[in-house]
Order: C-alpha cells, then sequence, then structure tokens
C-alpha cells in the first residue's frame, strides 16, 4: 500500500467515527466523546491537506519523469543489472534480473493508457464500470471489444498497479524471477546451451593452455532460444448488487481479491504447470533434478540424508539464492527432524529459526506452500533457485464485465484476464567436470 492509499485509508476511518458519534443522542455525548469529535474533526481536515499535497507530489514526480527521459515511463528499465534480450526496444524495455524490483512501476514505468486519471474513491473505476453508464475514464477500449455490456475496458494504470502489487506481496516466485515486461504475444530470449562440464562450456566452448606463437583451437559455444508465448489467465467473479455496494473499500476489495486470486494461479502454474496451455512449471522442467529416496526408507517421509543430497546437487552458483519450499503437509515432518549427537541422546534440530523468525534447513529460508506436491509425493519438498525462472509479463489486464448474465438474481459478473508465461532458463541439467555428477538450480525430492 502506497502513502496516498494509507491517507485515504486513515481518512476513511476516521470519517466512518465520525457518522457514529454524530448518530449518538445528545444525552450520550460526554465530554469525553465530544473531545475525541473535535480532536477527529481537526485529524480529517489535516488528512485532507495531506492528501491534497501527496496527490501534487506524485503529479510533479510524473511531470518530472517525462521531461527528462527520452523514453517516458522506462527510466527505471534502463538501469540495474538487467539484460535486453533483444538489444533493447522502441520503449526501452529490458529484461528485469532476480535483483531489480518487481513491482508495477519499475517493470512498466508510469505511462498511462489514456489522460484521465483515477483519483478519488468516489470515482471509483469498479464501480463506474459496474454503473453502466458513461464515464470519461471508460472510454478507451481494448481493440476487439464491441459494446460495453457485451465486452469490457483496459484497466486503468492505477487499477492494474494496485492489483499487480497486491499479488506479488502473496507470490513466491515472481518477487525472485527473472521479469520481461512484453509488448506483444511473444517474447525472445537469446541463451547458451548449459553443456558439459566434462568436456566443455556452454555448449561447445573450450580453453586450453598453449606455447608461446601456438595455434589457437577454433570453439565456438553453442546458442539456444527462449521463446516465451503469452498464455491467458482468467478469473470470473460473481457478487450479488447489494454485496458490491456495502463491500468496505469499493474497488479496492476487488483489488485485493484479483490480485491474490492471480497471484495463486500463477504461483501454482509457475511451479507446476505443465507447459500445454499454461506456463512450464518448475516440476515439469527438463533441468529438474529428483534425488531417490534412501533405502529402506519409509513411505511418506522425510530424512536427513533426503536434504543432504538435495542440497548437494543444486548449482553452487544457485545456492546464495535458494529457498526451500515444502508442502504444509511436510511440516510435522521437518519440525520433528533432528540429528542424533554422540550416545547421550542429544539432538539438535534440522529446521531452526533465525533471529528475524524466519524458518531454515541448511542455511536456507524455508516456505511452506499448498502449491507444490503433498507428503510423499514428488515435489512435496524443492530447493530452488527462482533467479532462474523467466517470466514474461503483458503490460494490459482487461476487465470485462456484464450486468444481465445474472439480471434476474439481481448480480453481477466480472472477468479478469491476464496475459503472461514463464519457464526456467535451463533447458536441461549441468553435467559437471567429473563426468557423472549432475546438478541444477531446481532440485526436489522423489517419491516415497
Amino acid at each position: 500500500m502506497n502513502k496516498l492509499e494509507e491517507l485515504r485509508k486513515l481518512f476513511k476511518e476516521k470519517i466512518e467515527r465520525l457518522k457514529a458519534i454524530r448518530a449518538l443522542k445528545t444525552e450520550a455525548l460526554t465530554s469525553k466523546i465530544r473531545a475525541e469529535r473535535d480532536a477527529l474533526l481537526a485529524e480529517t481536515e489535516q488528512l485532507n491537506e495531506d492528501i491534497k499535497a501527496e496527490r501534487k507530489m506524485i503529479e510533479t514526480e510524473d511531470r518530472l519523469n517525462d521531461n527528462t527521459d527520452p523514453n517516458p515511463g522506462t527510466g527505471s528499465l534502463t538501469e540495474g543489472d538487467g539484460y535486453s534480450s533483444d538489444g533493447g526496444n522502441a520503449r526501452g524495455y529490458k529484461v528485469r534480473s532476480a535483483r531489480d524490483k518487481k513491482d508495477f512501476r519499475s517493470l512498466f514505468g508510469k505511462q498511462t493508457q489514456n489522460n484521465y486519471r483515477w483519483e478519488d474513491q468516489d470515482q471509483d473505476f469498479f464501480r463506474s464500470v459496474f454503473a453502466g453508464r458513461f464515464h470519461p475514464g471508460l472510454t478507451t477500449r481494448s481493440m476487439n471489444i464491441g459494446i460495453a455490456s457485451d465486452g469490457g475496458f483496459l484497466i486503468p494504470v492505477e487499477t492494474a498497479e494496485q492489483i499487480h502489487n497486491v499479488s506479488l506481496e502473496n507470490e513466491i516466485v515472481m518477487p525472485h524471477a527473472m521479469v520481461c515486461p512484453m509488448e506483444t504475444n511473444d517474447k525472445k530470449l537469446p541463451g547458451l546451451n548449459i553443456g558439459n562440464h566434462s568436456n566443455n562450456l556452454f555448449g561447445g566452448f573450450e580453453a586450453s593452455y598453449k606455447a608461446e606463437a601456438g595455434t589457437l583451437d577454433e570453439k565456438n559455444p553453442k546458442a539456444r532460444l527462449i521463446n516465451l508465448a503469452c498464455k491467458k489467465l482468467t478469473g470470473f467473479l460473481r457478487l450479488s448488487r447489494e454485496l458490491f455496494d456495502d463491500l468496505p473499500g469499493g474497488g479496492q476489495q476487488i483489488a485485493n481479491i484479483c490480485g491474490k486470486g492471480l497471484s495463486w494461479y500463477r504461483d501454482k502454474a509457475f511451479i507446476k504447470g505443465t507447459g500445454a496451455g499454461e506456463p512450464l512449471g518448475i516440476l515439469n522442467a527438463p533441468c529438474l533434478i529428483s534425488v531417490a529416496k534412501e533405502t529402506g526408507q519409509n513411505d511418506s517421509t522425510i530424512i536427513y540424508e533426503n536434504l543432504i543430497k538435495m542440497m548437494s546437487r543444486m548449482f553452487a552458483g544457485s545456492f546464495k539464492n535458494s529457498v526451500w519450499v515444502a508442502h504444509q503437509t511436510c511440516i510435522p515432518q521437518l519440525l520433528t527432524l533432528s540429528i542424533a549427537i554422540g550416545t547421550g541422546g542429544t539432538h539438535i534440530p534440522v529446521m531452526t529459526k533465525n533471529k528475524n523468525g524466519q524458518f531454515e534447513i541448511l542455511t536456507r529460508p524455508v516456505i511452506f506452500t499448498e502449491k507444490t506436491e503433498p507428503l510423499g509425493t514428488k515435489g512435496d519438498i524443492l530447493l530452488a533457485d527462482f533467479s532462474q525462472y523467466a517470466i514474461g509479463l503483458r503490460e494490459e489486464m482487461r476487465l470485462d464485465f456484464s450486468p444481465h448474465v445474472y439480471f434476474t438474481t439481481d448480480e453481477l459478473a466480472a472477468r479478469l484476464i491476464e496475459r503472461h508465461d514463464g519457464m526456467p532458463l535451463w533447458g536441461e541439467a549441468l553435467t559437471l567436470e567429473d563426468g557423472s555428477t549432475t546438478v541444477s538450480p531446481f532440485v526436489t525430492l522423489a517419491d516415497r
């Protein structure tokens, strides 16, 4: 939530309290309540001035960026450690590295789709859409949309930013992945073959020591193409007119619902999508390494040897970025897992907490989720470096709505559409110099 949203929320809370005080009978207005009322009135006046000042600061910042950046709205995309897959394009979009910010404005800049600014809650985008009447801010429609009742509207930048940032707060993969803003349906990223280090690097590169004036050997690494093609993710909302009218925060609540819904399904696809009509998830990628269970290991268990062997198969360059992702059904196993010390009965827990209260296994953070596979199934626990996962993201979100589908029940229908794709940057696991050991940024535990 940005500062302007925080100020508006606080203003609304104080107004609601003032309304409650106003509804009290005269005999109930004690001196304490009167003092509270007077303080609230002063605070709301100050908040109103703060909101106006914050709006002016945002507008001034936007104008300054427009005047100083040769590609308006893309200044944040031309810095940092991201690289351009095609030398940049007309708007300067570049691939974002895992270290870059992933919020909406960092990805897409501050450009707007039309000249209308959705500032006030009273002119909330969603309320204007569902009102079914003309509004100047609803004049920009996508090219394949007909009349408003049959089609939809491109979500304005302000609302799209809300939805994207809410989803980001709830996601596992995207905040750490390499994100590439897309202007078309496809985005091609150049890459090199992973190779076999017992023979060469990058599928062909070799170096050798030569005597003075010795002849150099010509070797060429092999390139490959990573193609991101947009997949369409849709969400459907059905709500009564009364519920919509009474929702606290109105469009903010809908933005939160859409954002959290997007994050759940997007995350699930990035982790275990099939690649057919949806992103290629890590658990179905050819570069995934699956560590077999130990001889004699009981079904549906996780033992210390599993975790050690998983870590040994993590690519050394990915270790510092890696995190454990485990299904919630793994919690009892991990919490009771310990290492015996000597014969005195003393044990050291395998999963510990750091000074920030974050669970860790072998010094790497642990994230619990329902989006992987349950205990005993391949993928129930995953050691992953998400910086080696590429995501292509389209800027436009579309809201299709209809007041007619459920006309007889006085309900509203809304459909949110977003397009994106994702896949690991690695096309296969890497064979190390010993010629037999394979490693990867993504390691899981096999069926047990």
